[in-house]
């Protein structure tokens, strides 16, 4: 039988919500540094040079230090190290460098709740894994732009962080389901609204692309979403992944996989999903070690 993406009603109590979510947003979130929104905005672009992008890494020395960290890691396995940051974007690519600068972007406005809850850090590190499997098994369909995949991967769940360092304790007892509807009735019935709402008006208050703010605003119902949702079966999909191999806070039967509506609708074989999880096992355990 296949499990169909579940819709849900929000509940009308008659009683404001505890957090406003505009205040809650604006609040919380800092505005992304224009330094990493030009790269960005770089890196989408197929005709920017190398030096570009040199130029532009170069006034971002934490960003230096992951890039030349990730280009002498084993991940690439180069014959002779790297030291300056033009060779190592050479080596890693454009790619690797957007990753790089969308983790760095999120995890720098998270790093205290991140290093003050273990429950954050495990949400964070379910994230990188769901960024990186997404971008994996767009690769298995011939898709282009990977790197949107990986964009909503990672930031599908920051309304969860979001909401943990807002309400710590109420939104940990929101999450102590391991049932996805029931987890959005509870946010819903305690907030008015749900981590993925939340999550999409991060990506808009960042200036992300369209595509990117309606999949995380519907990666847990992409087949009922009026836009087309590819990307969000995608990390609805790698979602289920990684939540079977142990990143993830809510326990997963691997009865999903034959059950999920997403897995079905893109047309990934079991053997599909095991080689993009044993493709990103290892590149998963270097970007969590690199962004600690």
């Amino acid at each position: 039988m296949i499990q169909q993406t579940y819709l849900y009603e929000k509940q009308d109590l008659g009683l404001p919500p505890k957090l406003n979510i505009e205040t809650l947003v604006e609040t919380r979130l800092p505005p992304s540094p224009g330094s990493i929104m030009k790269i960005t905005t770089l890196l989408r672009d197929y005709n920017t040079t190398t030096q570009k992008i040199t130029e532009a890494v170069g006034y971002e020395p934490v960003l230096v230090a992951r890039i030349l960290r990730l280009a002498n890691s084993p991940l690439y396995a180069l014959e002779r190290n790297v030291t300056s940051i033009q060779s190592a974007i050479s080596a890693v690519g454009n790619f690797a460098i957007h990753d790089i600068v969308m983790i760095e972007m999120a995890s720098t406005t998270f790093a205290k709740e991140m290093s003050n809850s273990p429950l954050v850090k495990k949400i964070w590190q379910h994230s990188l894994a769901v960024a990186l499997l997404a971008r994996e098994l767009s690769k298995i369909l011939g898709m282009r732009g990977t790197e949107e995949a990986f964009t909503c991967g990672l930031l599908h769940d920051i309304g969860k962080i979001i909401l943990l360092s807002n309400d710590m304790e109420g939104y940990s007892e929101a999450l102590e389901t391991d049932g996805e509807s029931d987890m959005l009735r509870r946010e819903n019935a305690r907030y008015g609204y749900n981590h993925a709402e939340v999550g999409s008006l991060v990506a808009r208050r960042w200036n992300l692309p369209d595509e990117v703010c309606y999949s995380i605003l519907n990666h847990h119902n992409p087949s009922q979403s009026g836009q087309p949702m590819l990307v969000a079966h995608l990390v609805d999909t790698a979602d289920i992944i990684a939540n079977l191999q142990g990143f993830g806070i809510r326990h997963e039967e691997k009865e999903s996989l034959a059950t999920s509506e997403s897995i079905m609708k893109l047309g990934f074989t079991e053997e599909h999903l095991e080689n993009a999880w044993n493709n990103v096992e290892p590149n998963l355990k270097e970007v969590i070690g690199t962004f600690s």
